[in-house]
């Protein structure tokens, strides 16, 4: 009895690391650099609370030596300012960034992108976790209407060629986005 109980416990040790094993190799994660607004305010050439006008595709071409640059295209938005936190901006000043090209196709653990609303927006939104035992009529959901356009605070940094970009880079330039949205009526 004694040799059975150890048997299985054995099988049971060997079994547990086999699958701590195959799990960790089928698992994968990217290190992600976490900014305060601390670091973000002292990096930025430029932070602001500004509205995307315009966005237009660019030849820019993603030169971030992770992930495949086929992959992705660039966007130029056009943003207006509202209130400077820190630097200069004059009337409109434009940012590069950014998209997939074929949304589809995300990469796993993929960088942590940005787009940018330039209209304003009317999100749906429905009751969930109600448990109905018969079925009953639909109560219609509520739209909730996000007027103006949604603005974002951006942290900045100046490119050579005049435009700006995330602080935090290409990769994850959501690192230095919120994206600041009001109730309309």
């Amino acid at each position: 009895m004694k040799y059975y109980t150890v048997s299985m416990k054995f099988r049971v040790f060997v079994t547990a690391i086999a699958a701590s094993l195959s799990l960790s190799a089928i698992s994968s994660a990217r290190k992600i650099e976490v900014w305060s607004y601390e670091e973000l305010l002292k990096e930025a050439d430029l932070v602001v609370i500004a509205c995307a006008v315009s966005k237009v595709a660019t030849d820019d071409r993603w030169d971030e030596d992770v992930f495949d640059s086929d992959g992705f295209s660039g966007v130029e938005t056009t943003f207006e300012p509202a209130i400077v936190i820190k630097g200069k901006a004059t009337n409109a000043f434009k940012v590069l960034h950014f998209q997939y090209k074929n949304p589809s196709r995300a990469f796993e653990n993929g960088p942590g992108l940005v787009s940018f609303f330039t209209e304003s927006l009317s999100v749906g939104i429905k009751r969930s976790g109600e448990i109905q035992e018969e079925p009953k009529t639909l109560e219609p959901a509520k739209s909730l209407s996000l007027k103006p356009a949604p603005e974002y605070l951006l942290f900045l940094i100046r490119r050579a060629d005049g435009r700006f970009e995330a602080v935090s880079g290409q990769v994850d330039p959501n690192s230095s986005v919120r994206t600041l949205v009001t109730e309309g009526n």
